[in-house]
């Protein structure tokens, strides 16, 4: 890799990004930031520096890296293959709203300009469970799974896995999140992968925490952090703090947690993004006193933006709402409790609904359940099937994407009701190749395809795009 050759050499060093944060491993990463930092600067090349940065430290350069990211979402209007590699982008910054944005406007111009490429996996899952749109995460995880299947690639097949356990666990389906969680855990190596280990052990500690067994939650997501309590992973294990605080109060490991917590918070200092900070907020309200709680509950609550994470801002609404009415604030408990309640049937996450639910009868609130809709008396793969034959496909080809076998036979649905409200749009048929014969170079070559990466979906086995 030399200096006279900066585009080759920014090539390779996009393709060694993603490798590091595969691994996780800190060595790697920081060799991938030295070798950047000696290559000389090239306004041609700010689209490649800047995905390598945000791929091998979303933390450290993250105020600059914000900076840049209009500049690129705007010159990538055009390119639906640097739209997914900015919506990758934008994901690892906690910039889920602006990432999904992206993801979306960019399959609709793939929509109008040809057929929709393969590949579409982890980074894409990970941002639709953030923010909310659980059906179609799990959309994502079946199709990535069935491409990676029959490519061979196991890390696409765990990553998808993986993220499937969680929506299961937070669906209610502990034992359906338990067996992904441990199929992702055996397609592969926790010191090659620590990205897709810890994203499994967050799972396995949600469908704990979803069954009630508060300590198998909290061994599952101690995992999650070394013996010392540093983060396994640089960007992956830092969501689960506010997790662990919780099932960490349930089964008495308090000062294991806040230690933890503390030096997570100090680590990311002031380069944790707005949503770190508030599951930060999140987990020192749990963990502290009970007279010094609520103003952490507050701060975690205190950004509007905070919605754009639904499950996890109801989450906070409701341990705010417990320590009100265990305060006797019963009136003041009831208003979150309300919101939290809402967001929580909306998402369909039953363990928490209970939860919230019971807690507002303790409040005095009338928690009759709404009349629910046909598609929410659905199994989530009796959804899935609905919104894939709206879009016209046929019974194998909603098989083939989720990867059932050609003499499986899909689940049988109820009639549903046609309520006239909306239609969905039909999708294009994804196809094998590369959309444009062709890796496009920078920040298009890392997003041309990778094991379980949202870019590209060309399907082919290659090292240039995350997660």
């Amino acid at each position: 890799m030399t200096p006279a050759q900066p585009a080759a050499a920014l090539d390779l060093l996009s393709g060694a990004a993603v490798v590091s944060f595969y691994s996780g491993d800190d060595g790697q990463r920081h060799r991938v930031q030295d070798l950047l930092r000696s290559l000389p600067d090239d306004a041609s090349l700010t689209d490649v520096r800047t995905w390598v940065k945000a791929v091998s430290d979303p933390v450290a350069d993250r105020a600059e890296l914000m900076r840049l990211l209009p500049q690129l979402a705007a010159e990538a209007r055009t390119r639906p293959e640097r739209l997914t590699a900015v919506g990758i982008m934008a994901w690892l910054l906690d910039e889920t709203p602006r990432a999904v944005r992206a993801f979306d406007e960019a399959f609709d111009r793939w929509q109008t300009q040809g057929a929709l490429p393969e590949g579409l996996g982890g980074a894409v899952a990970w941002a639709y469970v953030e923010r909310g749109r659980w059906d179609q995460a799990r959309e994502a995880c079946a199709h990535t799974t069935a491409v990676g299947r029959a490519a061979g690639l196991d890390h696409a097949v765990a990553c998808a896995a993986a993220v499937d356990a969680t929506v299961l666990a937070y669906q209610g389906d502990a034992a359906a999140a338990r067996a992904r969680a441990e199929e992702a855990l055996a397609l592969v190596d926790p010191l090659e992968s620590r990205s897709v280990a810890v994203y499994a052990r967050r799972a396995l500690g949600a469908a704990a925490a979803a069954a009630g067994a508060h300590e198998t939650a909290y061994d599952q997501l101690r995992m999650v952090f070394t013996a010392v309590g540093a983060p396994v992973h640089h960007h992956a294990s830092y969501p689960a703090l506010a997790d662990l605080a919780a099932a960490a109060v349930r089964c008495g490991r308090r000062a294991e947690a806040t230690a933890i917590v503390e030096r997570a918070a100090h680590a990311l200092a002031d380069n944790a993004s707005p949503r770190l900070r508030a599951l930060i907020s999140r987990a020192r309200g749990l963990l502290a006193d009970p007279e010094d709680a609520e103003a952490h509950f507050r701060a975690a609550l205190a950004d509007p933006e905070r919605e754009h994470w639904p499950f996890e801002h109801a989450q906070t609404l409701l341990d705010l709402a417990e320590w009100l009415r265990r305060r006797r604030r019963v009136a003041e408990a009831r208003g979150p409790l309300t919101a939290a309640l809402e967001t929580f049937r909306r998402l369909g996450a039953r363990p928490w609904t209970e939860r919230a639910r019971a807690e507002s009868r303790a409040a005095g609130l009338d928690v009759t359940d709404p009349t629910p809709d046909a598609l929410a008396e659905l199994s989530p793969q009796q959804r899935q099937i609905v919104r894939l034959a709206a879009r016209g496909l046929t019974n194998r080809e909603i098989g083939e994407q989720l990867f059932l076998s050609p003499h499986g036979r899909l689940a049988p649905l109820p009639q549903l009701p046609q309520t006239g409200h909306h239609r969905p749009r039909p999708a294009p048929r994804p196809h094998r190749g590369p959309p444009h014969g062709g890796r496009p170079r920078g920040v298009g070559a890392a997003a041309g395809g990778g094991p379980d990466a949202p870019a590209g979906r060309s399907g082919h086995a290659t090292r240039s795009t995350p997660i």
